[in-house]
């Protein structure tokens, strides 16, 4: 599978005159994960908020703000956007904001644990696959991670959008996979016209797992709609292939 995939060129973000620092830092984000520049990974879920924060702060692509904590927000051109962030919880789970909970925390000598790492791509103008997600999720987690997520096995295959929409092109696409070291959630967001602009990988701890089925089995049964994966057909359950989700 061709991994050097691209989301077009980014260089004319730098011919505008009067680009103030913030914007070019932002060009050399979205260049990072778009071209699939390599970084290293050094903080991840299971480490402490602290930890993750430094890290973010030193990431050759994300160059966090001090002031941004857990929370970056990129973008080049409005058509073309970067999020990340990390949770104190895993995916599904609810509570309080997570500055509130990490600063109380803080205040009381303790170290809160980061559950999760969430990034999303928005490309209005090339589109967003899942080749250019997993090129993404090299570019900020480094080689050793990357190959964790390659040899992960699929666990989950859902729908988190409305249930209207599936079967359809609009309906969204997410699966759930569990490696050696971490579970993974690879989603893909389609427009009306069934063409695909928006996408995200999270970054989970593997005992988290559980408790999201128990959430998506719970949302399930309240709309009469929910198939356990392990109860249906097996090849329903398979990766998410590619090809078959690549922008309209």
């Amino acid at each position: 599978m061709n991994k050097l995939l691209h989301f077009g060129r980014l260089d004319t973000v730098f011919l505008n005159t009067g680009f103030t620092t913030v914007g070019i830092q932002a060009g050399l984000v979205l260049a990072s994960v778009w071209l699939g520049f390599s970084s290293a990974a050094y903080a991840l879920p299971g480490q402490s908020v602290r930890e993750a924060e430094a890290w973010m702060q030193a990431h050759p692509t994300l160059r966090a703000d001090p002031r941004e904590r857990l929370t970056i927000r990129r973008n080049d051109t409005p058509a073309r956007r970067f999020t990340f962030h990390g949770s104190i919880y895993g995916p599904g789970g609810a509570g309080q904001s997570l500055l509130v909970r990490g600063r109380a925390n803080e205040q009381n000598g303790q170290l809160t644990m980061v559950r999760s790492e969430k990034f999303t791509l928005v490309d209005l103008i090339s589109g967003v696959s899942v080749e250019r997600l997993e090129d993404a999720l090299r570019t900020l987690y480094g080689a050793e991670v990357y190959a964790d997520y390659r040899r992960s096995q699929t666990v989950l295959v859902y729908s988190p959008g409305r249930p209207e929409d599936r079967g359809t092109h609009r309906a969204s696409r997410a699966q759930v996979s569990e490696g050696d070291l971490y579970a993974y959630i690879i989603e893909i967001i389609p427009n009306p016209d069934g063409s695909i602009h928006t996408g995200t990988v999270s970054v989970m701890l593997k005992e988290d797992v559980p408790a999201l089925r128990a959430a998506l089995r719970d949302r399930e049964l309240e709309r009469r709609e929910f198939a356990d994966p392990t109860s249906g057909p097996s090849a329903a359950q398979e990766r998410i292939q590619p090809e078959a989700i690549k922008p309209r």
